[in-house]
């Protein structure tokens, strides 16, 4: 029995149920680089260039891209990766710290469950439109983006999905060890062909595909909205990958090199393609690059990028939902949870496909709610708990736990994230792209992260230890602290 024990507790933690210890993290600098990039580097990339390209030309729209992915990916990193690579806990149980163990099963439901879904079917959607620009280029089939070879390959990209995060995290780590390289080798020629039938100068004095307003200000903080939304996206996810690093370093540079570099550079493709050729669908002018051959190859390798992508979010929401599920749920095998949790994306493939062309305003909509999240966990770790976590604390039942607040719920952190979700849609409302003065200079996402950050910092300054919640440290806590113990003598490390 004892020889089983050390397999279980490994299965156990790969799976979230406990903290990952140092020899149990299966990722490298490089592995972990590896599977950033196979996350960032899918047909979203490109779609977001081109969605770039719609507000302003490529010379502000490279610029955009940079600046918007670059603060998105840094505000997601911090609050996410770094305490979650330091303490190798699941996602979601370290936001029981900040909201509260019925707090974070309602953020998990609206951060994870609702998008999940959704990025699911559009990146299986992506797998099916690539398809079949496959086989519009190997046949006389006339591609069809609602039709049945789309939606079959949209099904089948969901099914290959399940099936890989079902057999666990090594599977995943030989996946994107594999495909993560390519792709970057695919940007790489991808943009070379784009130079070499125009020029630099030529591609820099091209104009907006269309641009909604008169005022050029407007247009490119937009471009820049769109791209701080792509960073900060990847908030539901990070987290529970970087668990799986062998370090706090090895969670927070990967970000940087994977996330912000190898996106920005798919989503430069993208804008350099959409604004050359004058489409911002990149199953479309994918095929006019290179001609036939690269075509096929290019199409090949992105379709199963979308794949790649959506194995690690699926992975990270299946881990996720055994710490937040009731008894039963978490009495269920991994691979009947995978099973469930598909049930749905397949369903919108198969009935509500147009939920693709709605991307450029659905993932703007995810960063009023990620913003905030943001926010309010670097105001949390950082500037309140200092960086220290009473592990026991955080894995407490919920009846003894400091982090219960009021009836599992921390209304503080509720307040500070729906003042962060609402200031974010006063300034620029992603529906209909109205917005206000404030926006030009400040854009949407930066005021809705601050804003957050601020209430919850100051509501739990003013009311959480008078109340006697959430265990935080006191002023002259900082001798124990610098010994790495809390008030009760509990190491925190």
């Amino acid at each position: 029995m004892a020889n089983h024990e050390p397999v279980n507790h490994a299965l156990e933690a790969e799976r979230g149920d406990t903290p990952l210890l140092p020899s149990e993290r299966m990722w490298g600098f490089w592995e972990f680089t590896y599977a950033n990039s196979a996350l960032a580097i899918a047909t979203w990339a490109f779609l977001i260039g081109g969605a770039t390209a719609l507000f302003v030309g490529p010379k502000e729209g490279i610029a955009a891209i940079v600046i918007g992915n670059i603060l998105g990916v840094l505000l997601a990193t911090f609050s996410t990766c770094v305490p979650c690579g330091k303490y190798g806990t699941e996602q979601f149980t370290f936001l029981r710290s900040m909201f509260g163990g019925n707090g974070s099963r309602l953020v998990y439901v609206l951060a994870v469950v609702f998008l999940t879904m959704g990025w699911l079917a559009v990146l299986g959607l992506m797998f099916g439109r690539s398809i079949d620009g496959l086989t519009g280029l190997l046949s006389e089939h006339k591609t069809d983006p609602n039709g049945w070879i789309v939606l079959a390959s949209g099904f089948f990209a969901i099914l290959l999905t399940g099936i890989v995060v079902a057999k666990g995290p090594t599977s995943i780590k030989v996946f994107n060890t594999i495909v993560a390289p390519a792709l970057i080798v695919i940007m790489g020629v991808m943009l070379y062909m784009i130079l070499s039938k125009h020029s630099f100068a030529e591609l820099m004095a091209l104009p907006a595909l269309d641009a909604p307003f008169d005022d050029k200000r407007v247009n490119f903080m937009i471009a820049v909205e769109v791209n701080m939304a792509a960073g900060f996206s990847w908030w539901p996810y990070i987290g529970n990958l970087a668990r799986l690093s062998k370090n706090q370093r090895t969670a927070f540079w990967p970000n940087i090199i994977g996330i912000f570099a190898a996106a920005s550079l798919g989503e430069v493709v993208g804008l350099l393609a959409a604004s050359a050729l004058g489409d911002s669908d990149p199953t479309v002018w994918m095929t006019h690059i290179g001609g036939l051959t690269f075509g096929v190859i290019a199409l090949g390798f992105v379709a199963f990028a979308n794949v790649t992508s959506m194995i690690n979010i699926l992975y990270t929401s299946i881990v996720g939902l055994r710490q937040l599920a009731g008894r039963k749920l978490r009495e269920m095998s991994w691979e009947l949870l995978v099973v469930l949790f598909c049930i749905t994306p397949m369903a919108i493939v198969l009935f509500a496909p147009g939920i693709y062309d709605g991307f450029f305003i659905f993932l703007v909509w995810t960063s009023a709610l990620n913003s905030a999240l943001a926010g309010i966990g670097i105001a949390d770790y950082f500037f309140l708990r200092r960086q220290r976590l009473n592990l026991r604390h955080l894995y407490a039942s919920e009846g003894v736990s400091p982090f219960r607040f009021w009836k599992g719920f921390n209304p503080i952190a509720l307040v500070a994230l729906v003042a962060g979700f609402a200031i974010y849609v006063v300034v620029f409302n992603p529906q209909t792209l109205a917005n206000t003065t404030f926006f030009t200079f400040a854009t949407a996402s930066l005021p809705s992260c601050l804003l957050a950050g601020l209430i919850h910092y100051g509501l739990t300054r003013a009311l959480a230890r008078q109340l006697g919640w959430g265990a935080y440290p006191k002023r002259d806590d900082s001798k124990t602290e610098a010994l790495g113990l809390n008030a009760k003598g509990y190491s925190n490390e």
